[in-house]
């Protein structure tokens, strides 16, 4: 009897739990309300899928970049550039190890000192376009960059020796000759300071014995290096156009004068013509 009792209040129960889900499904909002429920769902998922690729995509090894002012710095060897506070340095370790054996052939000096800037090879004399640096003793050194920048050569020359030449903008390269070898390959990114090769012979100057010559070239063109150790690329620069400036003006005069001589040259022939033929007139009259 109370089985049954028990059983019928069961049911009972269940019909009113049945009832009670039917009459709140039959409310006009709980439909669109599941709905909304459910696409909630969907795109919580979608934005956590696509904020996981975005930071794989980021950075796949997982290591966060260092910040500087709130700048992600990518790390990495750093290309070293020629720094407008750098002055031109002479290309040695202890410049006060080295003596300057042959120097830059000047147009503007004496000829004594033009004398002394010519290089004796193969039974000609050739001007010097840079300086030439040994030691006291005869002995090889270290040679250094003497600015910061680019080796875009670095090679062997067979009258020359062991040639590096490095790029530091601005037209600006120095060229370092007469090296026993090379510590740098082309390509690469030296400092100032830093070692690229030692001191040599070459057959151009054999006289000079152990030495490296050393030269500066702006746009091709060689300056004198003593005017510009301790002076920074600006200087040099300035100092360059302004020369080349000199020099344009001083052809253009030249030309000038040149065409202006051209002109009297031909207007003395033309008067000496007309004198010529105003005597062969005179002549012709009768007495």
């Amino acid at each position: 009897m109370r089985d049954e009792e028990k059983q019928q209040s069961s049911n009972e129960s269940n019909e009113t739990k049945k009832t009670n889900v039917q009459r709140f499904l039959r409310k006009k909002w709980m439909l669109p309300a599941v709905y909304l429920g459910a696409a909630a769902i969907v795109l919580s998922a979608f934005f956590l899928m696509q904020n996981q690729d975005n930071t794989a995509l980021e950075d796949p090894s997982g290591v966060s970049q260092p910040m500087e002012d709130g700048i992600e710095v990518l790390e990495g060897e750093a290309v070293p550039v020629t720094s407008a506070n750098e002055v031109i340095k002479m290309p040695v370790v202890n410049e006060s190890e080295v003596n300057i054996v042959g120097y830059f052939y000047d147009f503007n000096a004496s000829a004594e000192e033009q004398e002394a800037a010519l290089v004796y090879y193969n039974n000609m004399y050739y001007q010097n376009r840079g300086i030439d640096i040994a030691t006291e003793d005869g002995e090889s050194f270290e040679v250094t960059a003497a600015l910061s920048g680019t080796v875009v050569k670095a090679e062997k020359d067979p009258l020359l020796g062991h040639v590096i030449e490095i790029n530091h903008d601005n037209g600006v390269i120095t060229h370092y000759h007469s090296l026993e070898g090379v510590e740098v390959e082309e390509g690469a990114s030296v400092k100032q300071g830093d070692i690229i090769g030692r001191a040599g012979r070459n057959l151009y100057n054999a006289d000079a014995a152990v030495h490296v010559h050393f030269e500066i070239r702006h746009n091709g063109n060689p300056v004198n290096p003593l005017d510009y150790f301790n002076q920074n690329l600006e200087t040099l620069v300035d100092e360059s156009h302004r020369m080349d400036e000199d020099i344009a003006s001083a052809e253009e005069d030249a030309g000038d004068k040149e065409d202006t001589a051209d002109e009297e040259d031909a207007t003395g022939e033309e008067d000496a013509k007309d004198d010529e033929k105003n005597e062969d007139k005179n002549e012709e009259q009768p007495e």
